[in-house]
């Protein structure tokens, strides 16, 4: 091959790489890749917080307050009501607070002073309690059964309905008495039950410790 010839074919391979481009045959088999930094992690569920629903802490170990209060039962030694010491929870409706005094009416006194107020057949059907401090209470049918006796006996077991709960729910300062969503003119033909009545303290001999058989008096009606 004469000079002049392999000057021509230098030159033809130095026009080649400047159009293609010249590379080793090791990278031109390497595909091009982009890696991403180190510090960019995507976030897991962990991490994500929704703004539309805030987080908020619950203290699972904080008990519910409870409340002492007197549930009153006729007496098994004279005319008038004892008191039983009784837990229920200080919920903030009153109407809730009432309920649960109802409700440990109905099971009865635990002592051997105090006798039944009401049929254990009755049913606490709902409470209403008004912006005036009147609370209406609505039971079954079975209120009224079992009501013996003269005015004394209907006295009694109307004020323990009462006073249980005028007396230990701090709203209500009188209480309606209905059946079946009904207002109940009379229990037993003595007392005039058509409107809500106060309580009455002087009916209450004293209280009496719960599960025991002898009062202890801490008040005595004038």
């Amino acid at each position: 091959m004469t000079v002049s010839k392999a000057r021509g074919f230098a030159l033809i391979a130095l026009l080649l790489c400047a159009v293609w481009g010249c590379s080793s045959p090791e990278e031109a088999d390497t595909p091009s890749t982009t890696q991403a930094p180190e510090d960019s992690v995507e976030p897991t569920t962990e991490d994500v917080t929704d703004a539309s629903e805030p987080a908020i802490e619950v203290d699972a170990d904080q008990p519910l307050r409870t409340a002492t209060v007197e549930i009153y039962f006729p007496s098994a030694r004279s005319n008038g009501l004892v008191g039983e010491f009784r837990q229920i929870f200080d919920t903030a409706t009153p109407g809730d607070r009432a309920k649960q005094i109802i409700a440990d009416l109905i099971s009865g006194p635990t002592s051997g002073s105090c006798l039944r107020a009401v049929s254990p057949n009755t049913r606490l059907r709902q409470v209403y309690v008004l912006s005036d401090g009147t609370a209406y209470l609505d039971f079954s049918s079975g209120l009224t059964e079992g009501i013996k006796g003269g005015s004394m006996s209907e006295i009694l077991t109307v004020y323990a309905i009462i006073d249980s709960v005028a007396l230990g729910v701090r709203e209500v300062n009188r209480v309606g008495i209905l059946v079946n969503g009904r207002p109940l003119e009379t229990m037993n033909g003595h007392l005039d039950l058509r409107r809500p009545l106060k309580p009455n303290p002087r009916l209450i001999l004293g209280s009496v410790a719960a599960g025991t058989g002898a009062p202890r008096v801490t008040g005595v009606a004038d």
